[in-house]
Protein backbone atom coordinates (compact mmCIF):
# COMPACT_ATOMS: atom_id res chain seq x y z
CA UNK A 1 0.00 0.00 0.00
CA UNK A 2 2.90 3.02 1.11
CA UNK A 3 6.16 1.91 0.87
CA UNK A 4 9.01 4.77 1.71
CA UNK A 5 12.20 4.31 1.00
CA UNK A 6 15.58 5.46 1.86
CA UNK A 7 14.15 9.21 2.35
CA UNK A 8 16.05 12.39 3.39
CA UNK A 9 15.33 15.68 4.29
CA UNK A 10 17.36 18.71 5.45
CA UNK A 11 16.34 22.57 6.08
CA UNK A 12 19.11 24.11 5.26
CA UNK A 13 22.29 22.52 7.14
CA UNK A 14 20.01 20.58 9.64
CA UNK A 15 19.59 17.01 8.44
CA UNK A 16 16.67 16.30 9.74
CA UNK A 17 15.34 12.78 7.80
CA UNK A 18 18.22 9.97 7.31
CA UNK A 19 17.32 7.51 5.19
CA UNK A 20 14.01 6.88 6.66
CA UNK A 21 12.31 3.30 5.03
CA UNK A 22 8.57 2.13 6.40
CA UNK A 23 6.09 0.44 4.94
CA UNK A 24 2.05 0.34 5.42
CA UNK A 25 -0.33 -2.28 4.73
CA UNK A 26 -3.54 -1.43 3.51
CA UNK A 27 -5.97 -1.20 6.22
CA UNK A 28 -3.00 -1.14 8.87
CA UNK A 29 -2.67 1.92 11.42
CA UNK A 30 0.94 2.85 11.96
CA UNK A 31 1.81 5.21 15.12
CA UNK A 32 5.07 7.25 14.97
CA UNK A 33 6.43 7.80 18.15
CA UNK A 34 9.42 9.83 19.12
CA UNK A 35 10.80 13.04 21.12
CA UNK A 36 10.06 16.36 19.74
CA UNK A 37 12.28 17.46 16.88
CA UNK A 38 12.87 13.93 15.81
CA UNK A 39 11.54 14.06 12.47
CA UNK A 40 7.85 12.60 12.80
CA UNK A 41 5.74 15.44 11.43
CA UNK A 42 8.54 16.20 8.80
CA UNK A 43 8.11 12.86 7.04
CA UNK A 44 3.87 12.76 6.97
CA UNK A 45 4.74 16.05 5.35
CA UNK A 46 6.77 14.26 3.04
CA UNK A 47 4.83 12.08 2.18
CA UNK A 48 2.00 14.03 0.42
CA UNK A 49 4.24 16.60 -0.95
CA UNK A 50 3.74 19.43 1.69
CA UNK A 51 7.44 18.95 1.87
CA UNK A 52 9.25 17.94 -0.51
CA UNK A 53 12.31 14.93 0.37
CA UNK A 54 15.57 15.88 -1.20
CA UNK A 55 16.27 11.88 -2.00
CA UNK A 56 14.03 9.09 -1.59
CA UNK A 57 11.01 7.44 -3.15
CA UNK A 58 7.96 6.91 -2.25
CA UNK A 59 5.08 4.81 -3.44
CA UNK A 60 1.42 4.91 -2.53
CA UNK A 61 -0.92 1.85 -4.17
CA UNK A 62 -0.04 2.29 -7.72
CA UNK A 63 1.90 5.68 -7.72
CA UNK A 64 5.46 5.38 -7.22
CA UNK A 65 7.43 8.68 -7.34
CA UNK A 66 11.43 9.47 -7.37
CA UNK A 67 11.70 12.74 -4.72
CA UNK A 68 14.77 13.61 -6.55
CA UNK A 69 13.02 14.63 -9.81
CA UNK A 70 9.41 14.02 -9.55
CA UNK A 71 7.09 16.66 -11.69
CA UNK A 72 3.73 18.58 -10.99
CA UNK A 73 1.27 15.82 -11.94
CA UNK A 74 3.02 13.23 -10.03
CA UNK A 75 2.67 15.59 -7.12
CA UNK A 76 -1.23 16.26 -7.71
CA UNK A 77 -1.81 12.81 -8.11
CA UNK A 78 -0.07 11.91 -5.11
CA UNK A 79 -1.68 14.42 -2.95
CA UNK A 80 -5.03 13.01 -4.33
CA UNK A 81 -4.35 9.35 -2.41
CA UNK A 82 -3.98 11.16 0.94
CA UNK A 83 -5.62 13.71 3.86
CA UNK A 84 -3.70 15.21 6.41
CA UNK A 85 -5.81 15.76 9.77
CA UNK A 86 -3.59 18.64 11.57
CA UNK A 87 -2.53 19.13 15.18
CA UNK A 88 -4.38 22.95 15.15
CA UNK A 89 -6.84 22.01 12.50
CA UNK A 90 -6.88 24.54 10.47
CA UNK A 91 -9.77 25.44 9.64
CA UNK A 92 -11.32 28.40 7.83
CA UNK A 93 -12.97 30.54 10.61
CA UNK A 94 -15.33 32.36 8.32
CA UNK A 95 -17.16 29.08 7.36
CA UNK A 96 -19.60 26.97 8.95
CA UNK A 97 -18.27 23.21 10.20
CA UNK A 98 -19.89 21.85 6.36
CA UNK A 99 -18.85 24.57 4.21
CA UNK A 100 -15.14 23.68 6.13
CA UNK A 101 -15.83 19.84 5.08
CA UNK A 102 -17.15 20.98 1.85
CA UNK A 103 -14.71 23.38 0.61
CA UNK A 104 -12.35 20.63 -0.66
CA UNK A 105 -15.10 18.39 -2.74
CA UNK A 106 -15.63 21.87 -4.78
CA UNK A 107 -12.48 22.94 -4.88
CA UNK A 108 -10.36 20.77 -5.57
CA UNK A 109 -12.48 17.39 -6.70
CA UNK A 110 -15.19 19.58 -8.47
CA UNK A 111 -18.38 18.27 -6.74
CA UNK A 112 -21.66 19.66 -7.99
CA UNK A 113 -22.58 21.47 -4.21
CA UNK A 114 -25.16 18.92 -3.62
CA UNK A 115 -23.22 16.64 -3.55
CA UNK A 116 -20.58 18.00 -1.52
CA UNK A 117 -22.99 18.88 0.76
CA UNK A 118 -24.50 15.33 1.16
CA UNK A 119 -20.97 13.73 1.31
CA UNK A 120 -20.25 16.14 3.75
CA UNK A 121 -23.13 15.68 5.90
CA UNK A 122 -22.59 12.06 5.84
CA UNK A 123 -19.01 12.69 7.16
CA UNK A 124 -20.21 14.94 9.96
CA UNK A 125 -22.72 12.70 10.89
CA UNK A 126 -20.42 10.13 11.60
CA UNK A 127 -18.00 11.52 13.62
CA UNK A 128 -20.91 12.79 15.56
CA UNK A 129 -21.65 16.40 14.73
CA UNK A 130 -24.91 15.81 12.77
CA UNK A 131 -26.45 18.88 14.76
CA UNK A 132 -23.34 21.18 14.58
CA UNK A 133 -23.31 21.99 10.46
CA UNK A 134 -23.69 25.19 10.75
CA UNK A 135 -21.85 26.03 13.72
CA UNK A 136 -18.47 27.92 13.29
CA UNK A 137 -15.11 27.19 14.62
CA UNK A 138 -15.71 29.83 17.07
CA UNK A 139 -18.91 28.08 18.20
CA UNK A 140 -16.87 24.18 18.50
CA UNK A 141 -15.20 23.18 21.19
CA UNK A 142 -11.16 21.99 20.08
CA UNK A 143 -12.54 18.74 19.92
CA UNK A 144 -15.87 19.29 17.95
CA UNK A 145 -13.17 21.13 15.48
CA UNK A 146 -10.68 18.53 15.45
CA UNK A 147 -13.37 15.95 14.25
CA UNK A 148 -14.67 18.68 11.53
CA UNK A 149 -10.70 18.42 10.40
CA UNK A 150 -11.54 14.32 10.60
CA UNK A 151 -14.43 15.08 9.05
CA UNK A 152 -12.67 17.08 5.71
CA UNK A 153 -10.41 14.06 5.66
CA UNK A 154 -12.86 11.48 5.44
CA UNK A 155 -14.81 13.59 2.49
CA UNK A 156 -12.10 12.94 0.05
CA UNK A 157 -11.80 9.66 0.17
CA UNK A 158 -8.12 9.07 0.26
CA UNK A 159 -6.34 5.69 0.36
CA UNK A 160 -4.53 7.24 3.72
CA UNK A 161 -5.13 9.99 6.07
CA UNK A 162 -2.35 11.27 7.91
CA UNK A 163 -2.44 12.58 11.56
CA UNK A 164 0.15 14.97 12.69
CA UNK A 165 -0.81 14.95 16.79
CA UNK A 166 -4.14 15.49 16.76
CA UNK A 167 -5.02 15.03 20.08
CA UNK A 168 -2.24 17.37 21.51
CA UNK A 169 -3.85 20.89 21.15
CA UNK A 170 -6.91 19.25 23.47
CA UNK A 171 -8.01 19.49 26.93
CA UNK A 172 -7.40 15.85 27.87
CA UNK A 173 -11.35 15.82 28.88
CA UNK A 174 -12.10 15.82 25.07
CA UNK A 175 -8.67 13.75 23.95
CA UNK A 176 -11.59 10.19 24.14
CA UNK A 177 -13.93 11.33 21.92
CA UNK A 178 -11.21 12.52 18.96
CA UNK A 179 -9.56 8.89 19.49
CA UNK A 180 -12.44 7.18 19.51
CA UNK A 181 -13.23 8.52 15.82
CA UNK A 182 -10.08 7.57 14.91
CA UNK A 183 -10.66 3.77 16.58
CA UNK A 184 -13.99 3.77 14.05
CA UNK A 185 -11.95 4.49 11.55
CA UNK A 186 -9.62 1.84 11.78
CA UNK A 187 -11.95 -0.34 12.31
CA UNK A 188 -13.53 0.44 8.71
CA UNK A 189 -10.18 -0.82 7.05
CA UNK A 190 -8.63 2.94 7.22
CA UNK A 191 -5.03 2.89 5.96
CA UNK A 192 -3.41 5.36 8.71
CA UNK A 193 -0.28 7.26 9.50
CA UNK A 194 -0.39 8.76 13.10
CA UNK A 195 2.16 10.85 14.94
CA UNK A 196 1.08 10.67 18.63
CA UNK A 197 2.20 10.41 22.20
CA UNK A 198 -1.38 8.47 23.33
CA UNK A 199 0.51 5.14 24.08
CA UNK A 200 -3.04 3.41 25.45
CA UNK A 201 -4.12 4.26 21.24
CA UNK A 202 -1.08 3.45 20.51
CA UNK A 203 -1.34 0.14 22.26
CA UNK A 204 -4.82 -0.45 21.44
CA UNK A 205 -5.20 0.59 17.89
CA UNK A 206 -1.95 0.27 15.73
CA UNK A 207 -0.71 -2.94 13.93
CA UNK A 208 3.04 -1.22 14.34
CA UNK A 209 4.80 1.08 16.08
CA UNK A 210 8.08 2.79 14.69
CA UNK A 211 10.05 5.06 17.02
CA UNK A 212 11.68 7.72 15.75
CA UNK A 213 14.69 9.67 16.97
CA UNK A 214 17.57 11.95 15.11
CA UNK A 215 15.53 11.03 12.06
CA UNK A 216 15.75 7.58 11.93
CA UNK A 217 13.72 4.88 12.76
CA UNK A 218 15.76 3.35 16.17
CA UNK A 219 12.98 0.87 16.51
CA UNK A 220 9.75 -0.57 15.36
CA UNK A 221 7.32 -3.61 15.71
CA UNK A 222 4.40 -4.81 16.85
CA UNK A 223 3.33 -2.69 19.79
CA UNK A 224 3.58 -5.34 22.50
CA UNK A 225 7.16 -5.77 20.91
CA UNK A 226 7.87 -1.89 21.36
CA UNK A 227 6.51 -1.75 24.35
CA UNK A 228 6.80 -4.92 26.19
CA UNK A 229 9.73 -6.29 24.57
CA UNK A 230 11.89 -2.90 23.96
CA UNK A 231 15.49 -3.93 22.33
CA UNK A 232 16.68 -0.39 22.21
CA UNK A 233 18.20 1.85 25.12
CA UNK A 234 16.99 4.91 23.85
CA UNK A 235 13.46 3.63 23.00
CA UNK A 236 13.67 2.58 26.41
CA UNK A 237 14.33 5.94 28.04
CA UNK A 238 11.75 7.69 26.08
CA UNK A 239 9.09 5.06 26.84
CA UNK A 240 10.41 5.59 30.43
CA UNK A 241 10.12 9.35 30.59
CA UNK A 242 6.60 9.28 29.00
CA UNK A 243 5.27 7.05 31.36
CA UNK A 244 6.43 9.20 34.25
CA UNK A 245 4.52 11.71 33.06
CA UNK A 246 0.54 10.86 32.32
CA UNK A 247 -0.06 13.82 29.88
CA UNK A 248 2.09 12.73 27.28
CA UNK A 249 0.48 8.62 27.65
CA UNK A 250 -3.20 9.29 27.71
CA UNK A 251 -3.08 6.62 30.54
CA UNK A 252 -2.43 7.01 34.16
Amino acid sequence: MIKLNNIWKAFHHNQVLKGIDLEVGKGEVVVLLGPSGSGKSTLLRCINYLERADLGSIRIGDLEVDTAQVRKPQIAALRRKTTMVFQNYNLFRNKTAIENVMEGLVVVLGLPLKAARDRSAACLEKVGLGDRFNHFPSQLSGGQQQRVGIARAMAMDPEVILFDEPTSSLDPEVVGGVLDVMKGLARDGMTMIVVTHEMAFAHEVANHVAFMDGGVVVEEGTPAQVFEQTRELRTRMFLQRVRRDPSLTGVA
